[in-house]
């Protein structure tokens, strides 16, 4: 019996501990060793751990898994028992019983087969409340009730009797379970099996020859407590059933955070995907497993989107389209390639990121008037104009007190030749220009020099002349005809000049 010790304990330091769900596999058997103690009226070998061991026997179990706390079990034990009086009431030299009825040494003894059968509840510790349902060490609480069976013999003072029994019982007990794998546990148990008799052991008042009620002076027989046998016993189980696991990773479907897990891919004890750099990217998903990272489980330093093993530009925020490099215009031509890299937007470039020329002559088309004929700067890139003044076909002159702007009776003249001129051909149109002596601030003669010309246009409007055929100017004091340093050249520049060119 001590080699099934031994190699239970090996088992377990070789396996290893690991964790296991019973509630998916819901029935249990085992095979157990046990070595057995006796209490009774014979004495009490429960602590004599040298006699334990010369009384072995073996177990069987089925168990079924009701909640995470309570199971409910059948056992079934044999096991040898033999015990003999040295010391207690019935020994010999004792000054006790046998010495009354003169026996020899040992007469009081039993050596016996025994056959249990119980149904028990177990109450686990480890049921989420007290310890975690997977804990890898379980305590545990058994309690139930079945029929012992004894054959043997019983050797006392009268002789050697030869006995059968059979009882009900009650069982108690405790133990730990150790999880070696999803399905093997290794079971340490110790129980006491009380049988509802005193007669285990052979001590019985009703057979006993000689037995005297007072021999102890106690007032009844030696002998009243039943019989107990206490029983340590190592076993393996086995954990059977079909578990529900509907992703197929090894972890049920009650203790699947993860459920819908693809084949093949490798899960942690919650089933969900390993995740090796805890990127919060499965390792089946991450290109990169082994580095926490954010776009496909790698790292992306410029946060561009484009993880780094792939950005050209890894510092500077990019485009895919440009391997992560940038296009700060936008205008479809990297930094690194743009000659022109502050082209504004939705302006077209060529292939060096500058704006198209079509013309060639150096004015981007967005800034160019004629883009497909070379032009100037001077003419929004359009060809230099040849300036063709028109030949003057009529003027006059009129004047102007200081400081006035109304049209003085002796220039009315003046005013209905040019009316004539324009209403003889409709084609013609005026300019009028106003102008001033130096008398006062540039401003005031500015505008002075603008109402002068507004005032002559009023009139010829007047006389019949359309509005549009006729432009103003001022040019204040700034185009004088004659020196202001005397009256009359300040006379001669307070005027408004109407010319009539040909259209």
């Amino acid at each position: 019996m001590r080699r099934i010790f031994v190699l239970a304990v090996a088992i377990v330091g070789m396996l290893g501990f690991v964790k296991a769900q019973n509630a998916d596999y819901k029935w249990n058997v085992g095979l157990h060793g046990n070595v057995n103690g006796y209490q009774g009226d014979l004495g009490n070998s429960f602590l004599k751990v040298g006699e334990l061991f010369e009384d072995e026997g073996i177990g069987i179990s089925l168990g079924y898994y009701l909640s995470p706390t309570f199971d409910v079990l059948l056992k079934g034990s044999y096991f040898y028992i033999d015990y003999m009086d040295t010391d207690g009431t019935y020994a010999k030299g004792a000054k006790g019983y046998a010495d009354l009825m003169g026996a020899e040494y040992g007469s009081w003894r039993f050596n016996n087969a025994v056959y249990t059968g119980t149904a028990n509840v177990k109450f686990k510790f480890n049921n989420g409340w007290l310890l975690k349902e997977d804990a890898l060490i379980s305590p545990f609480a058994i309690g139930g009730i079945g029929v012992t069976r004894s054959s043997g013999t019983a050797t006392r003072n009268d002789g050697i009797h030869s006995k059968t029994y059979s009882n009900m019982a009650f069982y108690y007990g405790g133990g730990l379970n150790f999880r070696v794998s999803e399905r093997f546990n290794v079971v340490f148990e110790a129980g006491i099996y009380n049988p509802m008799t005193d007669v285990y052991d052979g001590i019985d008042p009703t057979t006993a020859k000689g037995w005297v009620a007072d021999v102890n002076d106690k007032g009844g027989y030696a002998g009243k407590s039943n019989d107990e046998f206490l029983q340590y016993s190592l076993g393996l189980t086995y954990n059977f059933g079909k578990k529900k696991d509907a992703d197929g990773d090894g972890v049920a479907d009650r203790k699947d955070k993860c459920p819908d897990t693809p084949a093949g891919v490798a899960v942690d004890e919650n089933g969900c995907p390993i995740d090796t750099d805890g990127d919060g990217v499965p390792d089946y998903l991450d290109e990169c497993p082994n580095q926490a990272g954010t776009v496909k489980g790698c790292p992306d330093t410029d946060k561009d989107g484009i993880a780094d093993k792939d950005d050209a530009c890894p510092k500077v925020k990019g485009l895919k389209k440009f391997k992560g490099c940038p296009d700060t215009d936008n205008d479809g031509v990297e930094d690194a390639k743009d000659k022109c890299p502050n082209t504004p937007a939705g302006v077209k470039v060529d292939a060096k990121g500058c704006p198209v020329d079509t013309d060639g002559d150096g004015i981007a088309d967005y800034l160019d008037k004629c883009p497909n004929e070379a032009g100037v700067p001077e003419e929004k890139g359009c060809p230099k104009k040849e300036i063709v003044i028109a030949p003057i076909y009529f003027d006059r002159v009129v004047n102007f007190n200081t400081g006035k702007t109304y049209i003085r009776r002796g220039d009315i003249q003046k005013l209905n030749e040019v009316v004539a001129k324009m209403q003889e051909n409709t084609t013609l149109k005026a300019t009028i220009s106003g102008h001033t002596d130096s008398v006062g601030g540039d401003a005031f003669n500015l505008r002075l020099s603008e109402r002068r010309a507004n005032a002559v246009k009023k009139y010829l409007v007047k006389k019949g002349i359309q509005a549009d055929r006729i432009a103003t100017v001022g040019y204040g004091e700034f185009s004088p005809v004659a020196t202001n340093a005397t009256a009359k050249g300040r006379a001669e520049n307070r005027r408004a000049e109407i010319r009539i060119r040909l259209n």
